[in-house]
Parts: structure tokens; C-alpha cells; sequence
């Protein structure tokens, strides 16, 4: 009995706000569960439905994929002369850029990893001193060059403050 009367008197110590919000409170919490409910029924039919969709729309699609399919498929892009010559000459293969290399690659060693991919060690003492050779010869003309050129506007800067 002592009960009853303590939540008796709790409602009459609330307020008109205190009825709106714990009854809003109550309404979200009832339309939170009726959207879960509604959702994992959804689901539940949907799982249903797809077996036999997917069994229809893959029928469909292999007929479609096979009808489709080109040999040789024209390219998506118009291509100039110049883009298709140069489509032609491209270099697709690592052996045809190593014929074409004006430096021929030794190689040191040669590894076998997981007996699928080879792995080989180049020699970069052989082919790090050819080009450097070349590169020196270049270097050097060119910074003459400059020089000489920043020499001749000093003397004509001197010239000019004497």
C-alpha cells in the first residue's frame, strides 16, 4: 500500500513540462522499436526474394555478357596519327627496353624467390662509371660556358664604374 501511495505523490510533485516530456519520451521509445521491427521484417523478405532473383538476373546477364562480347574491341578514345604511331613503337616488354638501352646492364647475380619470381642483382660499378665519363665531359663544357660568359659581363660592369 505504502507503495501505491509513493508513486501517487511522485505524480502530483511533477509538473505539466515533466508529463510532456516523460510521455514524448515514451512515444519515441515505442516508435524506435516499431522501426526496428519493420526493418528486420524487410530483411527477412528480402532474403527470401533474392535466391531466386539472383538465379533470374544471372540467366539473364550471362546471355547478355556472351551476346556481347567483341574479339578485338574498337578503342573508346579517337586516336591522331601521331598517338597511333606512338602506340605502335611503345616499348612493352622490360627485353625491348633493354635492347634498345644505349648502355648495355650486366648483371651480378641472379635469385629464384619461392621458386615463382626471379630476382637479379645489377651491377652498378660497370654502369654507374660509363656514364658518369659521359656525363663529366658535358658538365664541364657547360660550366665553361657560363664562366666564361659571367667574366665577360664583370669586365664590362668594371668598365662601366670606371
Amino acid at each position: 500500500m505504502q507503495f501505491l501511495k509513493d508513486i501517487i505523490s511522485f505524480f502530483h510533485t511533477l509538473s505539466l513540462i515533466d508529463y510532456i516530456l516523460y510521455f514524448s519520451v515514451l512515444t519515441l521509445i515505442v516508435l524506435v522499436i516499431s522501426l526496428i521491427y519493420i526493418l528486420k521484417n524487410n530483411e527477412e523478405e528480402e532474403i527470401l526474394k533474392k535466391p531466386v532473383q539472383n538465379e533470374i538476373e544471372d540467366e539473364i546477364d550471362l546471355k547478355n555478357i556472351v551476346n556481347t562480347i567483341d574479339e578485338k574491341p574498337k578503342p573508346i578514345i579517337d586516336m591522331t596519327e601521331y598517338e597511333n604511331e606512338q602506340e605502335e613503337k611503345a616499348i612493352i616488354s622490360y627485353e625491348e627496353l633493354l635492347k634498345t638501352a644505349p648502355i648495355p646492364i650486366q648483371y651480378e647475380e641472379e635469385q629464384l624467390i619461392d621458386n615463382e619470381v626471379q630476382v637479379k642483382k645489377i651491377n652498378l660499378d660497370k654502369l654507374s662509371n660509363s656514364s658518369l665519363e659521359e656525363n663529366k665531359v658535358e658538365i664541364k663544357s657547360t660550366a665553361y660556358y657560363h664562366e666564361e660568359e659571367f667574366l665577360k659581363t664583370l669586365k664590362q660592369l668594371s668598365e662601366l664604374l670606371n
